[in-house]
């Protein structure tokens, strides 16, 4: 049963503690990771291309290209980290749009079939459409407010982690 207090505690300062570095740091965090995977890029790129040219281990282009690619993406990550954070929202907006598209041609065929309740869905393709087009218009004040919310639900989920154990312990389950 200690054991498990121990755990419960440590799980729900973990999640607090976690919620409250994306809620301060938001993007900064993901432009920091970024930075350091661009540079790890950047080395691993320099060993192929050492090993391409001075080893003269490899005939193939596999490598060389290989090289290039990882070389160009580190640079890329490393000296304009915010840019490439963009284009993941800028792609789960493209496809929201996309997709809410398709839920505007579900509901006319709902509508046309006697549906009653075809506006619900209407106000749900509206709404994937609104979010699909915020994410493509402003994708790092999107990532902030996203980063920010993880953060929140974390911290929520931490003290009710604490309020779970100190009922558990008050009623001696």
């Amino acid at each position: 049963m200690k054991e498990t207090k121990t755990e419960a505690i440590s799980s729900a300062i973990l999640c607090i503690l976690s919620g409250l570095v994306l809620c301060i740091f938001n993007v900064s965090i993901l432009t920091t990771i970024t930075r350091v995977i661009g540079c790890i890029f950047l080395v691993i790129a320099i060993l192929f291309l050492y090993t391409y040219f001075k080893k003269r281990n490899s005939t193939t282009l596999t490598t060389l290209i290989l090289s290039i690619f990882l070389l160009s993406a580190g640079l890329y990550m490393s000296l304009d980290p915010k840019k490439f954070i963009s284009i993941l929202p800028m792609l789960v907006g493209i496809i929201l749009i996309i997709n809410s598209l398709s839920h505007f041609q579900k509901v006319l065929l709902l509508k046309d079939n006697g549906f009653e309740q075809w506006k619900v869905n209407l106000a749900g393709a509206i709404f994937i459409l609104v979010i699909g087009v915020v994410l493509l218009m402003k994708p790092i004040q999107s990532l902030d407010f996203i980063f920010s919310l993880t953060g929140s639900f974390l911290i929520l989920n931490g003290i009710l982690i604490f309020l779970d154990q100190y009922f558990i312990q008050k009623t001696n389950l």
